[in-house]
């Protein structure tokens, strides 16, 4: 499964997801922030937090939450995400952080 960014600074740039934690965030080693899914240089306004949402994945199931980001996190342009509450998606919703909109894919 792959997280490709189709609104952004970068649109095509895409990430692997692992099973396990995915942290979306802004790599940042004095806030202790070293997000799988780093939107660093794809977030030129600075909309997404150092630790902005955590998808977890199983091999199967895949949930989403956002961990307390000032910008808010939502999934198919629905209502911002409440911090800790776990939603599930699945290949082809999207997600928006900041102002960068995300796109789950399937394996290429």
């Amino acid at each position: 499964m792959y997280l490709k960014i189709v609104r952004g600074a970068t649109i095509g740039k895409a990430f692997k997801l692992e099973p396990g934690s995915n942290l979306i965030g802004r790599w940042d080693p004095d806030a202790s922030a070293f997000p799988e899914i780093d939107l660093e240089h794809d977030d030129p306004e600075m909309k997404i937090s150092r630790k902005h949402a955590l998808l977890e994945w199983n091999g199967a199931a895949l949930t989403i939450e956002d961990i307390g980001s000032l910008n808010g996190t939502f999934v198919n342009r629905g209502s911002r995400l409440e911090v800790g509450d776990k939603h599930s998606v699945k290949a082809g919703d999207e997600i928006i952080v900041g102002k960068t909109f995300l796109r789950l894919e399937e394996a290429e």
